[in-house]
C-alpha cells in the first residue's frame, strides 16, 4: 500500500504571477456558498491524513490477538549510511521470510512460518530504519533462530494484542521528522500485506471527493520526490461547494495565509470552525491571493 496521494490542482496567482488565472467557470461557481480549507493528504506521514489511509482498510483488519509479532532493527556499524541500510535490509527481510515459509531447522526441530503477514516500516529519530511484522499464526518461533536468520541487528519475538496492533498502525512519523534520504525518494511503501492478511471486503468501494481528485492525479505522482509532495500538500487547499471539491495550490503554505485571514473571517461570521472559512462571494479568492503575494514578497 502506498502512503502518498497527489491532489489534482489548479495553481492560483494574481497580477501576472507564475500561475494560472482563475477561469471564468471557476468564477461562476462562486455564485453559491463555497468554503476553503486546508488540504489533508492521505498519508502515513500526516497526523490527520493517516486516518484517511486507515479508513480504507480498518474494517478489513484481522484479529491479531496472540499472533506472532516480530521486530527487526539494523546495526549502523554494518552499513555505510541510513539509506544503504534500508535498501539492503529490506531485500534481506524478504529472504528471511522466504526461508521461514520453506521451513528452517533449529536445535533439531523444524520451524515453518507460512501464514499471511504484514510489515510496517518505521524510523528511529537517528534516521535508521526498523521493521515490525505480524504473522497470522500462533506458532512458536525461537528468538535465537530469528536472530541467526536476520544477522543485521537485534530482533524481538512477541505476541501482540489488537490494541497494540491498532496503535502500531496509527503511529505517525511526521514529515518534518523524516530522514533527508527518505524525503529525496519518490516512493516508500510504509505498510505492506501479503495475500490473505486483510479480510475481503463485501461492500462496494465508495470513493470520497478527496480520494477522487487524488486518483485522477495519480499518474503524476512519480514526477515528484516525497519532499516535493509534502511542499505541494502544504501549499494546497480544498474548495467545497454542494458536495463537490477541487483543490487549489498557492505559492506558499496555505496555513500561513489562513493564519492571517481567519480573524477577519471570524469577525464577518464566515468562519465555520475546524479550519473551514466561507469564501466571500464578492471577493472570491482575492484576499488569499493578496496575502499570498505579501508573504512571498516578505520572504524575497
Amino acid at each position: 500500500m502506498n502512503h502518498l496521494g497527489e491532489p489534482r490542482e489548479e495553481t492560483v496567482s494574481q497580477g501576472g504571477g507564475g500561475g494560472v488565472q482563475i477561469s471564468s467557470a471557476a468564477a461562476a461557481s462562486f455564485l453559491g456558498e463555497q468554503t476553503i480549507k486546508e488540504f489533508i493528504p492521505a498519508s502515513w506521514f500526516h497526523p490527520v491524513g493517516i486516518f484517511k489511509v486507515l479508513a480504507r482498510i480498518w474494517d478489513r483488519l484481522p484479529d491479531v490477538s496472540g499472533k506472532l509479532f516480530l521486530t527487526f532493527t539494523v546495526d549502523p556499524k554494518l552499513f555505510g549510511d541510513e539509506e544503504a541500510a534500508f535498501n539492503e535490509s529490506r531485500a534481506w527481510l524478504r529472504k528471511v521470510f522466504f526461508q521461514l515459509r520453506r521451513g528452517v531447522e533449529h536445535e533439531g526441530k523444524p520451524h515453518v512460518i507460512d501464514a499471511p503477514y504484514c510489515i510496517k516500516v518505521e524510523f528511529h529519530e537517528s534516521g535508521w530504519v526498523h521493521y515490525h511484522s505480524i504473522f497470522l499464526t500462533s506458532r512458536f518461533l525461537p528468538k535465537e533462530l530469528l536472530a541467526d536468520l536476520w544477522g543485521l541487528g537485534w530482533v524481538t519475538v512477541q505476541r501482540i494484542t489488537n490494541d497494540d496492533f491498532h496503535y502500531l498502525l496509527k503511529y505517525v512519523t511526521k514529515a518534518e521528522d523524516l530522514p533527508e534520504w527518505v524525503k529525496r525518494r519518490k516512493r516508500l511503501r510504509v505498510f505492506q500485506t501479503t495475500k490473505g492478511f486483510l479480510m475481503p471486503s463485501d461492500e462496494p468501494k465508495l470513493v470520497s471527493e478527496t480520494e477522487e481528485v487524488e486518483r485522477k492525479a495519480k499518474k503524476h505522482r512519480a514526477s515528484y520526490t516525497i519532499d516535493e509532495r509534502f511542499w505541494r500538500w502544504a501549499c494546497s487547499a480544498v474548495i467545497r461547494q454542494n458536495g463537490t471539491a477541487r483543490t487549489v495550490t498557492f505559492g506558499c503554505p496555505y496555513r500561513e495565509i489562513f493564519d492571517h485571514l481567519v480573524l477577519s473571517a471570524a469577525r464577518d461570521g464566515r468562519y465555520k470552525g475546524s479550519g473551514e472559512i466561507i469564501i466571500n462571494r464578492k471577493e472570491g479568492l482575492k484576499p488569499w491571493l493578496t496575502m499570498q503575494n505579501q508573504l512571498l514578497a516578505a520572504k524575497s
